[in-house]
């Protein structure tokens, strides 16, 4: 399925973009179709090119292929994790709901609340993450200092499907030197910021672009993923 073909058919499924249409769609991806696109776009260097433009490492250590770019109403993404332990530097929410499927591997998710923190010592910062109009890039604006509170830890096995409200508030944990990548479908974007919690040093009214993948880098990731997939 070319990349134009897989567009048109995620457009037509999450026409009405809501929990039930994107865990259908996951579920769609998830029985052979997924496979069909990355094998497409393993055999047509332009498709590839594009997809690649698009993708690059986030700020908390994964790789983001951004198969399908339709925001505000949708996006599709495929994460790849790193293999080795590692704990995501930044506590953060989403500016939209989303469904997602483990694919393979396991990873955790600590899920946080937060309260102003009146001058305590053990205080971190809390940012606003304000991306461009086209999604190509973010800036960050200091909000307030903040205690934070861990209420929660959702652990993720191959095979989980996930729904993740955008006010919630969570990082990623891995503790396993294998393999895992995911595939999210992001709901309508209510606005065109996020919040982060980090005792990071941000640079703060700098726009910050993201930084493409090449093309052969991509190739090769989606061909180990394709592999473990198929055999």
């Amino acid at each position: 399925m070319t990349l134009i073909e897989f567009e048109a058919l995620a457009s037509e499924k999450l026409s009405i973009n809501n929990e039930e249409s994107r865990t259908d769609f996951l579920r769609l991806l998830n029985a052979g179709l997924l496979s069909k696109v990355i094998e497409s776009l393993l055999g047509n260097e332009r498709e590839l090119n594009e997809v690649a433009s698009r993708s690059y490492y986030h700020n908390n250590g994964f790789l983001k292929v951004v198969l399908i770019e339709k925001r505000p109403q949708y996006s599709v993404r495929f994460h790849i994790w790193p293999e080795e332990s590692f704990q995501a530097p930044d506590v953060h929410n989403h500016p939209w709901d989303m469904t997602g499927l483990l694919l393979n591997g396991s990873y955790e998710w600590p899920i946080y609340t937060f309260n102003q923190a009146l001058g305590s010592c053990a205080s971190v910062n809390l940012f606003e993450c304000r991306y461009l109009e086209d999604y190509s890039g973010h800036s960050f604006h200091n909000l307030d200092k903040v205690i934070l509170n861990q209420v929660d830890k959702i652990s993720f096995q191959e095979g989980d499907m996930f729904q993740f409200p955008q006010t919630q508030y969570h990082s990623v944990r891995k503790e396993n030197s294998q393999p895992a990548e995911s595939i999210v479908i992001t709901g309508e974007s209510v606005g065109l910021s996020a919040n982060v919690i980090t005792n990071r040093n941000m640079m703060c009214s700098s726009i910050f672009k993201n930084s493409p993948v090449e093309s052969a880098f991509l190739q090769d990731k989606l061909s180990s993923f394709l592999e473990r997939r198929l055999f």
